[in-house]
């Protein structure tokens, strides 16, 4: 990885916070964090920045390595499938939900009326 683009990712990374240490070795991004809940965070914010400031057609896969993660930037088609754009995600609709309460399994059914009984005192 060219050493501007590193400069460039590293700046960004400062300006998240939350991060302990961080270091660009052969490519890859390893990052300790403050909490480690943190990292899905953190790895949508670095994909979103790597995609519209660096290679729009790229992609970032994060792997847990001890107590830091480890960021990959690769090409569109190697990333992980942990993003979905937009136009693949689908729309929840009335129609949808409709058609969910319509084909509900009766035990199912069952249960959420015992529920709603029992909030009414019944």
């Amino acid at each position: 990885m060219l050493k501007t683009i590193e400069k460039k990712i590293q700046l960004f990374i400062q300006g998240i916070g939350g991060i302990q240490r961080q270091e660009i070795v052969h490519g890859t991004l390893y990052v300790k964090l403050e909490d480690d809940r943190d990292c899905d965070f953190i790895h949508t914010e670095i994909r979103k920045f790597y995609r519209e400031f660096i290679n729009p057609e790229g992609g970032v896969n994060m792997y847990a390595v001890g107590d830091e993660f480890a960021f990959d930037f690769v090409p569109e088609d190697r990333e992980a499938p942990v993003f979905k754009d937009e136009e693949e995600k689908g729309i929840w609709s009335e129609f949808a939900e409709e058609e969910l309460e319509n084909n509900m399994p009766d035990d199912v059914d069952t249960l959420l009326n015992l529920e709603a009984e029992s909030k009414r005192g019944k």
